[in-house]
C-alpha cells in the first residue's frame, strides 16, 4: 500500500510505503518526548533542558531516549525541525487566504507570530541550532532535514514575492531583490515576534497595542518595498483581523 508523503518525512519525495506498527510507535514516542522537552524548556529555559532531565520527566528508559536523540544538541535540532514543520503547515494555510499578495504576505507573518506565541522558548531553537556546537554534534539526518525544511519555507515565500512582481503589485526592478525581500520579511517577523513574546515587561513593549504592533512594523517595511496596495490605500487592520478569524481561528482561540 502506497500513500503520499509530506514534509514530516521528506519534502522532496512523492510517495512512501505505509508505516509498520512498530515504526508508527517510534514516531509517536518521539513526538511525546519532544513535547516533554518543550515543557522543560518552557519552565527552565534552554539551559534547563538536559538529557538527564528529559529521562527523568518521561516514562522511558535512558537507553530508549538516547535511541531517539544522540545528545542534547541532537534534541535541540529535533525541536527546531518540529517547529519548522509547524510553521510550514501554518504558512500553507496562510497562502490559501482570499486576497491580494500583500494580504497573503501578512497572513504568513501572522503565522510566524502564532508560532512564537504558542511555543515561546522552542521558537528560539530555529536560530539556536545554527550555532557551531549544535551543528557539529547533531545527527547528519536531522541537519539534512533542517535544511530541506528551510528550503521549503524559503521557496514558498520567494514564489509569493515573484507573484507580486508578476501581478504588478511590486515594481519590476524588485525582481533582482527577491532574496533580499525574503530575508527582510523573515528578520522583521522573527525579531518582532520574538521580542513581543519574550520581553513584554520592557517599557518599549509594555506601552504598545500588542494586537497590532507586528502589523505596524510589517506595514512600514512593505510600504518601503512599494508592495501595493500601500497602507494609505488599504485597511490592513481589517485584513489582520480577518486572518485571525478566517485562517487561524482555532489557534487564536487556544491562545486566548
Amino acid at each position: 500500500m502506497m500513500q503520499k508523503c509530506d514534509s514530516s518525512d521528506n519534502p522532496k519525495c512523492f510517495i512512501r510505503r505505509a508505516l509498520t506498527k512498530r515504526e508508527q510507535n517510534v514516531i509517536n514516542r518521539e513526538i511525546e518526548l519532544l513535547e516533554v522537552a518543550e515543557d522543560i524548556m518552557a519552565r527552565e529555559g534552554f539551559s534547563g533542558l538536559t538529557m538527564d532531565k528529559l529521562v527523568a520527566a518521561c516514562d522511558y528508559s535512558k537507553g530508549t531516549v538516547y535511541n531517539h536523540f544522540a545528545n542534547k544538541e541532537d534534541l535541540f535540532c529535533a525541536l527546531s525541525n518540529k517547529g519548522m514543520k509547524f510553521i510550514i503547515s501554518l504558512v500553507r494555510r496562510a497562502l490559501a487566504i482570499e486576497g491580494n499578495s500583500r494580504e497573503k504576505c501578512l497572513a504568513i507573518i501572522y503565522a510566524h507570530q502564532l508560532h512564537s506565541q504558542m511555543h515561546v522558548t522552542a521558537s528560539f531553537c530555529v536560530l539556536m541550532v545554527k550555532t557551531p556546537t549544535v551543528l557539529e554534534r547533531a545527527s547528519a539526518g536531522r541537519i539534512a532535514l533542517q535544511r530541506e525544511l528551510e528550503l521549503e519555507i524559503t521557496l514558498l515565500v520567494d514564489d509569493l514575492i515573484k507573484q507580486a512582481i508578476q501581478d504588478g503589485e511590486m515594481a519590476p526592478s524588485m525582481r533582482e531583490q527577491v532574496e533580499g525581500v525574503c530575508f527582510a520579511l523573515w528578520s522583521m517577523s522573527f525579531g518582532s515576534s520574538a521580542i513581543l513574546a519574550s520581553a513584554q515587561d520592557t517599557e518599549a513593549v509594555a506601552r504598545l497595542d500588542m494586537s497590532s504592533a507586528l502589523l505596524f512594523n510589517m506595514n512600514v517595511l512593505l510600504d518601503g518595498f512599494g508592495w501595493a496596495p500601500l497602507t494609505k490605500d488599504w485597511d490592513y487592520q481589517a485584513t489582520w483581523q480577518r486572518i485571525g478569524e478566517e485562517v487561524f481561528a482555532a489557534e487564536v482561540a487556544a491562545l486566548n
